[in-house]
C-alpha cells in the first residue's frame, strides 16, 4: 500500500464566507491585484525522537507529503468560499463608491433606480452566506441575460460553478473566456487553480507566470505561484515568489504563510514564528496557521506555547487527524507519553491506512513499556506499508522480547540489508537470537556470510570472531573496556551478557548487563534488551 499522506491545504484569503466554509478563505478574481489571494498549500512534517532506536542517532523526519486527497465535497466547500470575493467586477465583494454629484433641484423628486446589477450582487451574496450555491447560480443566470458573452461574467459564473463542484462545466466556460481573450487573466487564474488542485503543478506554475507577464504586481498570483514551488520543493524560487507578493501586498494572506513554511524548511524558525504571527493575526480562525505556528514554536524549544497553538488549530479543526499528529510529537518532547499516546489514537481513528501513526504510537509504547501493544502497532504499520524498513529493527527487539528466535534474527538480518547507516549491531543481534534459539550452526554460517560487510579492526568484527569461535574472554573484554564510544561499548557489554546466559554464567550476565546501562542510552536497541533480562532474571 502506498503511504498516505498528509493533504494539501487550500488557501483561499477573504472577504466574508460562509460559516461552514471558515476553514478555508475566500479568493478574488487575479484582475484585482489588491484583493487577497488563493493558493495551495502542503507541509512538511517534523520528527520526534526515536523511541525504539529506528534510527539509533538520527531524529526521524517527514517531509514527503505531498499527495492530493481531499474529495470532491472538499472542493466544494473550498471554493464556495472562493465565489464569494469575485461577486464584483470592480473590487472586493462591494462596487466602488460612486463620486457624489450635487443634483439637480427637481432630480430630488424622482430617485434614481438602482443598479440592477448591485441586485444580482447582493442576491449571491446571500445565497452563498446562506451555502446555497445552486440558488446563486440560478439567480446569476436570470440576471446575466442581456450581457450572457462577457468575459468577466463567464468568469464569476465559473466560479460559481466550482462552488457547486461542477469542474468539467467551470472549465468549459473559462474555454470559452480564453477563446474570446486568450490572454485573459482572470480566467488564466482560475484555470491556474483548477489544474493545480488536479495535480497539475507544471501546467500551474506556467499559467501564473503569465498571469504575472500582465500583471507583475499582483500579489495574488506571486502567492499562488509560491505554493506551486513550494510543491515542487522549490525553495529559493518559493521564497523569491512569496517575498514579491508580500512586496506588492504585506497582508497577504497567502505569501505569510507560504513563506513561513520555507523559512520552517530552512531551519530558521523564529523568522517563520514572526511571519506566522502576522498570518494569525490577519485570521485568527484559519488552523493550518495555528498547526504552523506550533512547529515553528517547537523547533525552539517553545513546547508549552507550542502545545497551545496545536489546542487552537484542533479546536477549529477537530476532524483533522494531521492536527493530532503534531501536538502527540510536541507531548512527547515534553515526555506526557499517555497523553501523546492519546493523540495518536485519535489521529489513527479518523485516518486509520496512515502506517507511518502506528509507528509512532509504537514507539511511544515501547517507551511506557507496553511492549504488546508496540508490537501490535509495528505489525500493522508493516501490514500496511510492507517496504517500511524502519520496522524492522523495533520489530527484531520485540520479538527477542517474546522469545520468538527465529523470527527476531530474520528481523535483524532485513534490518541490516535495508538500514542506511549500515548499523552494524544488527547482525550480531540476528547471530544472537539464532544462538539462543539453538541454532549455533546457522549463527556461525550467517556470521561468516557478512564478515567482510563489517568495519576492518572493529569490535564488531572481533566480537562476530567470538561467535564463530568462542575462546577465552579475556581479551575482547578488555578492548570493550578501552572503547570509548559508549555506543559500541553498550552493544559489546550486551553481546557478552547473552553469550554468558547461553554458558549459563548468571553472575558475568547480569554485571555486564549492569555495565549497558552504566552507559546511559536508553534508546537503544541493546540497552533495552539489558533492561529487559535484568527485570525478567537478574534483579
Amino acid at each position: 500500500m502506498t503511504k498516505r499522506a498528509r493533504p494539501r491545504r487550500f488557501f483561499i484569503v477573504s472577504v466574508i464566507v460562509p460559516a461552514e466554509a471558515r476553514l478555508f478563505k475566500a479568493t478574488v478574481s487575479p484582475t484585482r491585484p489588491a484583493c487577497p489571494a488563493d493558493a495551495v498549500s502542503n507541509r512538511p512534517i517534523d520528527g520526534f525522537d526515536s523511541a525504539v532506536g529506528e534510527s539509533h542517532s538520527h531524529m526521524i523526519h517527514h517531509t514527503d507529503f505531498l499527495s492530493r486527497t481531499y474529495s470532491r465535497s472538499t472542493l466544494r466547500l473550498l471554493l464556495g468560499a472562493l465565489v464569494v470575493g469575485v461577486l464584483a467586477f470592480a473590487g472586493c465583494a462591494t462596487r466602488p463608491a460612486a463620486v457624489p454629484v450635487e443634483p439637480e433641484p427637481d432630480a430630488v423628486l424622482i430617485p434614481e433606480p438602482l443598479d440592477p446589477r448591485d441586485e444580482v450582487f447582493e442576491s449571491i451574496s446571500i445565497y452563498m452566506s446562506l451555502g446555497d450555491p445552486e440558488a446563486a447560480i440560478a439567480a446569476y443566470e436570470a440576471a446575466r441575460q442581456d450581457r450572457p458573452e462577457e468575459p468577466e461574467t463567464l468568469v464569476l459564473l465559473s466560479n460559481l460553478y466550482l462552488a457547486v463542484g461542477q469542474i468539467d462545466t467551470a472549465n468549459q466556460l473559462l474555454d470559452r473566456v480564453l477563446q474570446l481573450e486568450p490572454g485573459n487573466a482572470g480566467a488564466l487564474f482560475n484555470r491556474a487553480l483548477i489544474v493545480g488542485f488536479q495535480g497539475d503543478i507544471d501546467t500551474q506554475a506556467d499559467l501564473l507566470r503569465s498571469v504575472l507577464e500582465q500583471e507583475p504586481t499582483n500579489a495574488q498570483a506571486h502567492a499562488a505561484l509560491g505554493e506551486a514551488y513550494l510543491q515542487q520543493r522549490r525553495l529559493p524560487q518559493a521564497q523569491a515568489a512569496f517575498e514579491a507578493g508580500l512586496e506588492h501586498d504585506p497582508e497577504n494572506f497567502v505569501a505569510l504563510v507560504g513563506l513561513g513554511n520555507v523559512m520552517l524548511r530552512q531551519n530558521e524558525a523564529e523568522r517563520a514564528e514572526g511571519l506566522l504571527v502576522r498570518a494569525s493575526e490577519i485570521d485568527p480562525e484559519f488552523p493550518f496557521v495555528w498547526s504552523d505556528l506550533g512547529r515553528a514554536r517547537a523547533r525552539q524549544q517553545m513546547f508549552s506555547v507550542a502545545e497551545r497553538d496545536l489546542d487552537r488549530a484542533i479546536e477549529l479543526q477537530p476532524d483533522f487527524s494531521w492536527h493530532y499528529v503534531d501536538r502527540a510529537r510536541i507531548r512527547a518532547e515534553r515526555r506526557q507519553f499517555a497523553a501523546a499516546i492519546d493523540d495518536f489514537t485519535t489521529a489513527i481513528e479518523l485516518d486509520p491506512d496512515v502506517f507511518l501513526n502506528y509507528s509512532h504510537r509504537a514507539r511511544l509504547f515501547v517507551t511506557t513499556g507496553e511492549m504488546e501493544k508496540a508490537y501490535a502497532d509495528y505489525r500493522q504499520a508493516l501490514a500496511l506499508r510492507p517496504d517500511y524498513h524502519a520496522a524492522y529493527g523495533p520489530l527484531g527487539m520485540l520479538t527477542f522480547m517474546r522469545e520468538e528466535w527465529s523470527e527476531s534474527a530474520r528481523f535483524f538480518r532485513r534490518a541490516y540489508e535495508r538500514h542506511d547507516d549500515q548499523y552494524h549491531g544488527f547482525p550480531l543481534l540476528a547471530a544472537l537470537a539464532l544462538r539462543k534459539g539453538g541454532d549455533e550452526a546457522g549463527a556461525r554460517r550467517y556470521l561468516t556470510s557478512i564478515l567482510g560487510q563489517l568495519p576492518r579492526d572493529s569490535l564488531y568484527v572481533d566480537m562476530a570472531r567470538f561467535f564463530i569461535t568462542p575462546t577465552v574472554d579475556t581479551r575482547i573484554l578488555r578492548r570493550i573496556e578501552q572503547e570509548n564510544d559508549r555506543m559500541i561499548k553498550a552493544q559489546m557489554y550486551f553481546f557478552m551478557g547473552g553469550h554468558y546466559e547461553l554458558r549459563q554464567l548468571d553472575r558475568l550476565a547480569r554485571t555486564v548487563y549492569l555495565q549497558v546501562e552504566d552507559q546511559r542510552l536508553p534508546q537503544l536497541i541493546e540497552s533495552r534488551l539489558a533492561t529487559w533480562r535484568l527485570d525478567q532474571r537478574f534483579r
